[in-house]
């Protein structure tokens, strides 16, 4: 079953999907897992990725938390006014809600992020005890506001200097605070503190983010904990928007957390 839920942060409502196993009451406590969606994605992600992906976890017992960050889907604010600490504030605060969920067994909770979102649970888990396992789909983790900044003409650089929001991607604006920010904590500079496994899954046809960027990465961590793993699908581009890349993305988490909880 799936009951809608609407919770604040920084004075503000953020509105997200709680999945329970219809057979709760019955099993005891479950794992769980709280996701964290991309770049002007949101709690449904492209081609209803988490949706799926929510559903196959649901199935296989897990309670399942996905929202929308602030600015974006269903929650309150504006999209030019996001920044990373925003973000990572709210997955701190959606982590604490998730907690208080009384069939949630505490010890078995962990968080998926994608893209920007894998940025978010990479800083989470470097820092929250309470995170027992990180699932990063194409994740940003390395430094990223030089290269965002690269991409732009310099008219839109002195825009965002004299305080206006600037297109970044096809009806999506972004004020400098963002950029300011964005490299607050960066994942590869502190992935080695987080002690919980890792499982990195990533496309080798993503255009977003090369694939050899995120083995370089994960060679950071590879010794850390012998549960780590990077999984690479074969034709995968950055949200695995194929059918069969998804349900691979899906079998291989599957199997994983399988190992792991």
């Amino acid at each position: 079953m799936i009951k809608p839920i609407v919770f604040r942060n920084e004075r503000q409502c953020l509105v997200g999907i709680l999945h329970v196993p219809d057979d709760i009451a019955y099993r005891g406590k479950a794992p769980g897992i709280v996701m964290f969606h991309g770049f002007t994605g949101n709690k449904i992600e492209a081609h209803r990725l988490f949706v799926h992906v929510a559903r196959s976890l649901c199935d296989s017992g897990f309670i399942v938390f996905r929202f929308d960050f602030r600015g974006s889907g269903d929650s309150d604010g504006d999209f030019e006014d996001m920044t990373l600490p925003g973000e990572v504030s709210d997955g701190r605060r959606a982590l604490s809600l998730f907690m208080r969920y009384r069939y949630l067994d505490r010890s078995r909770v962990g968080v998926l992020g994608l893209s920007m979102g894998g940025r978010v649970a990479a800083i989470l888990a470097s820092m929250d005890a309470r995170i027992r396992f990180a699932i990063l789909y194409s994740p940003a983790l390395g430094p990223l506001r030089g290269r965002m900044l690269s991409w732009m003409p310099r008219e839109q650089i002195d825009r965002l200097d004299l305080g206006e929001a600037v297109e970044v991607s096809p009806g999506w604006y972004l004020k400098k605070r963002f950029f300011e920010t964005v490299d607050y904590i960066v994942p590869s500079d502190v992935m080695r503190e987080i002690k919980a496994p890792i499982l990195i899954v990533h496309g080798d046809r993503d255009q977003v983010i090369p694939v050899e960027e995120v083995r370089r990465y994960f060679d950071s961590v590879r010794d850390l904990d012998s549960r780590n793993e990077l999984y690479i699908v074969r034709g995968g581009d950055h949200t695995f928007s194929k059918r069969e890349h998804t349900r691979e993305v899906i079998n291989k988490t599957l199997e994983w957390l399988r190992k792991v909880i």
